[in-house]
């Protein structure tokens, strides 16, 4: 159950920001085998004065992904890889202006669908990979 915040100071078209979250979730959906329903996504502009990156990066991209707890080491290099290389395709900027941030949590530390316990739902998607 991916939870997706992608912050930044460029400005983009609603079309630009659909297409990134698009490029986020497919990265997910591949990499993960996520399924569709449990993607969410919140997209936050900032004024260029109230979003200071490392080393004045241009077109810095910071996304932060929250989920269950339990992918390997290898599966996650492989999601940062595909995630970094579609966006900057999509977005014709420097794979180093991506950051992600990668916030892993134990599924009895969320309550979703009711306030189900995580680890009690079938997600039908295997988490350990």
């Amino acid at each position: 159950m991916p939870i997706v915040k992608i912050e930044e100071a460029t400005v983009r078209s609603i079309t630009q920001k659909r297409a990134i979250v698009e490029t986020i979730f497919e990265s997910l959906r591949q990499v993960l085998g996520v399924s569709d329903e449990e993607l969410q996504s919140r997209y936050q502009y900032y004024n260029a004065e109230d979003f200071i990156a490392p080393g004045n990066i241009p077109n810095y991209l910071h996304i932060e992904i929250v989920m269950f707890k339990g992918r390997t080491l290898a599966s996650k290099k492989k999601l940062y890889r595909h995630i970094v290389d579609s966006l900057a395709k999509l977005l014709s900027i420097s794979p180093t202006s991506i950051v992600i941030l990668l916030r892993e949590h134990e599924a009895d530390n969320w309550a979703i669908r009711g306030g189900i316990v995580a680890n009690e739902i079938d997600f039908g998607y295997n988490i350990s990979i």
